[in-house]
């Protein structure tokens, strides 16, 4: 736990008044959740903040420490517990923390991810204070694999620059690494709360409605880590099957039309592009039972080239002949 008190912490704050709420999603987060919370309580702002965390009914011992936490810093952090896994029921958590932000600003961190700069809040919102038409703003990160700091992810330019919403949404979601995420959070507030409870994942949905009105501010500095090679509530889900895995799909394809008829279609190129995309994707994945790649060809037929109905039928969807393919690529002849 950080040697700091709350006293510390609040000592420079002109006001009692919060302007960054931090959003924090956990679940069986024990091995690092002390990172991350720690990463939010160095910041050095002169304005106050506070951090949601929201509990998944985890079973290892997150809870407890959250508790230790809460206990110390009672009037910054701010737990939610649940008693039935969210996630599990296809439940956005962030939809439990927008019920009980107070910040003009939201700032968003899973619990496996941590910060890396005490400046990172102070930075963040001074620039987007300067930039009233932005919503939305990130910064590059270090991956963290086993522990170990590896390279700089997302430097997507030499400087501060601002990208147009339709590079945010052909970014996929990876454009923007959630740990560098602040949002102004009337934007967030604003979303419909029947679909946003359905956001999942919700950071990318929140890039592309974020990013719509004036784009999203790119801060050319690196302030987070972003953890891989290790346990992660979505980026390392292991779908138990193929049907599981087309749900996925489908709503994730639900939610890009939600998104798409909320902006009054004014990317609909980008997120059909977005939808071609991952369905490409999906009849190339061989791990998935060929009858459910089937149904999702048929699906999207139309959208398909005659190039891709072509390597579908010869290629995608034919084992035995991508083995002899295989096997002819090893041959020393080729090489």
């Amino acid at each position: 736990m950080i040697n700091r008190t709350e006293k510390d912490i609040m000592k420079n704050w002109k006001s009692s008044n919060i302007v960054v709420t931090i959003s924090c999603v956990t679940y069986n987060h024990e091995y690092c959740i002390s990172q991350a919370l720690d990463s939010f309580l160095m910041q050095e702002t002169e304005f106050a903040f506070e951090v949601i965390i929201h509990d998944d009914v985890s079973t290892d011992k997150t809870v407890d420490i959250i508790k230790e936490y809460q206990k110390k810093f009672p009037n910054i952090i701010k737990p939610i517990y649940q008693t039935e896994n969210q996630f599990s029921q296809g439940i956005n958590p962030m939809s439990f923390i927008l019920t009980k932000v107070k910040g003009r600003y939201m700032a968003f961190c899973d619990g496996d991810d941590f910060w890396t700069d005490n400046k990172k809040l102070e930075i963040q919102v001074d620039i987007m204070e300067k930039n009233p038409n932005i919503d939305m703003s990130f910064h590059s990160v270090y991956e963290f694999v086993n522990g170990k700091k590896r390279r700089v992810l997302a430097k997507q330019a030499d400087s501060n620059k601002i990208f147009r919403p339709n590079e945010i949404i052909l970014g996929g979601g990876e454009f923007c690494p959630t740990a560098s995420l602040i949002f102004r959070t009337e934007i967030v507030s604003k979303i419909p709360k029947d679909w946003f409870k359905k956001m999942i994942p919700g950071d990318y949905p929140l890039q592309m409605i974020g990013s719509s009105r004036g784009g999203a501010l790119y801060i050319n500095r690196c302030m987070s880590a972003y953890r891989v090679g290790e346990a992660s509530a979505w980026s390392n889900l292991n779908f138990e099957n193929s049907q599981k895995q087309k749900k996925h799909l489908l709503s994730f394809h639900k939610m890009l039309n939600r998104v798409n008829r909320y902006l009054d279609n004014r990317f609909d190129k980008e997120i059909k592009e977005i939808i071609y995309s991952s369905s490409l994707a999906f009849i190339k994945r061989r791990a998935i039972d060929i009858s459910i790649r089937d149904e999702i060809f048929n699906r999207y037929r139309d959208i398909f080239s005659k190039k891709q109905k072509i390597l579908w039928y010869l290629l995608y969807r034919n084992q035995d002949l991508h083995n002899s393919l295989a096997k002819i690529k090893n041959m020393e002849f080729l090489k």
